[in-house]
């Protein structure tokens, strides 16, 4: 039991490290983990099968499993399951008992079909290993092999390889159905009998629910390195340049003419401008460290400006993800921007207007993933 639970820390620890290690991959330890309830029957195969009804074999089980996906096409999950496995010998019995299980799941519809996220229907197929326990039972007498006296149950404990297949239906983003077939390969004294087989095999038929905690799906990986959004910043502070120096000159040529010595026209200021950008990574809302630069910009310019609004609009690229899903997340990173606004910099949230367009406008047609933005322009 020791060596099982051994097993299974060592598995979920090389989990953590192999997506720990791999930088290509947005998605972490904690993404992607589930759990998942079901409750079934289960017919065994074993000693005397055919003296028995089909109807007197069948017996409940259930189960509780918790895992998780490192990978579209990949997972593993740990489960407790059990309960009564229904059995003959000159009558009906029932053996009691629990399992431990650790399974890989290969998700084949994501391996013979590229992934595609809210997929309504996804197939898997199931390869584990199990502890078994089973519970002895003084008042049921059963043989030890051909040819010996009848004894009480003795209680068992012993590994069992599992094959297995399930099916998903997609309920929602969190929830979906799902329902398993799976077979268990005991030891040939599971249910208390040696006698002409190698093991006693348990079939389970289960139905049930699966839940997905949050930070689900696999968005294709980008990289975005620190010099690559440098880049990005420097294109966009050389266009600002330019801009500059082309309001500068205008300024410059609509400067009137004074005709006579005595007149004095007063200039009217310049009111003050800002323009800002975040930009984040795909599928997103949280801003990186080195886009901070841009808020605290706009924090600055609105205290030294009292008067001034400013407008922020958030976007999504239309190449990732359906509109409605797009018009969520544009939602979350103009949220994100106005709290640290707000919350860090002590900006009055009156003084900011807030425009969702998802992936209605893209603002930067030539380069999609600038479109993952939220853009700062005062009023």
């Amino acid at each position: 039991m020791k060596k099982f639970f051994l097993i299974v820390s060592v598995f979920f620890a090389s989990i953590g490290l192999a997506q720990a290690q791999d930088g290509a991959k947005k998605y972490g330890f904690w993404d992607n983990w589930f759990i998942q309830g079901q409750i079934g029957g289960q017919y065994t195969f074993s000693e005397y099968n055919k003296d028995a009804s089909f109807g007197d074999k069948i017996s409940p089980t259930a189960a509780l499993g918790i895992g998780k996906f490192v990978s579209p096409e990949a997972g593993a999950r740990l489960q407790l399951g059990g309960w009564t496995s229904g059995n003959y010998f000159m009558t009906d019995y029932d053996v009691k008992y629990y399992n431990i299980n650790l399974d890989a799941l290969f998700n084949l519809t994501n391996i013979f079909c590229s992934y595609k996220e809210g997929r309504t229907f996804n197939f898997y197929g199931i390869v584990g290993v199990g502890y078994v326990h089973t519970f002895g039972d003084k008042d049921v007498r059963v043989p030890l092999g051909p040819g010996t006296g009848l004894y009480a149950m003795s209680k068992t404990d012993g590994w069992a390889p599992r094959l297995g297949l399930q099916t998903d239906f997609r309920i929602n983003d969190a929830w979906s159905f799902n329902l398993e077939a799976n077979a268990n390969f005991m030891i040939d004294k599971f249910n208390g009998q040696v006698y002409g087989k190698s093991h006693d095999v348990t079939t389970n038929l289960l139905a049930g629910f699966t839940y997905r905690f949050k930070e689900r799906g696999f968005p294709p990986a980008e990289i975005h390195d620190p010099a690559y959004i440098q880049s990005l910043n420097d294109q966009i502070n050389s266009l600002r340049g330019q801009v500059e120096e082309y309001k500068a000159c205008c300024e410059k040529k609509q400067q009137p003419v004074i005709t006579e010595p005595k007149t004095i026209i007063k200039e009217v200021p310049a009111k003050p401008t800002v323009y800002e950008m975040v930009l984040f990574r795909i599928n997103k809302a949280v801003i990186d460290k080195n886009q901070e630069a841009a808020i605290y910009t706009v924090a600055q310019f609105m205290k030294e400006n009292p008067d001034a609004k400013i407008t922020i609009t958030s976007t999504a690229d239309k190449k990732t993800g359906t509109p409605e899903y797009n018009q969520k997340l544009s939602e979350k990173r103009s949220a994100a921007v106005v709290k640290v606004l707000t919350n860090k910099y002590g900006i009055d949230k009156s003084r900011i207007t807030v425009v969702n367009n998802g992936d209605k406008e893209q603002p930067f047609p030539s380069e999609n993933a600038w479109n993952r933005v939220s853009i700062f322009t005062s009023k």
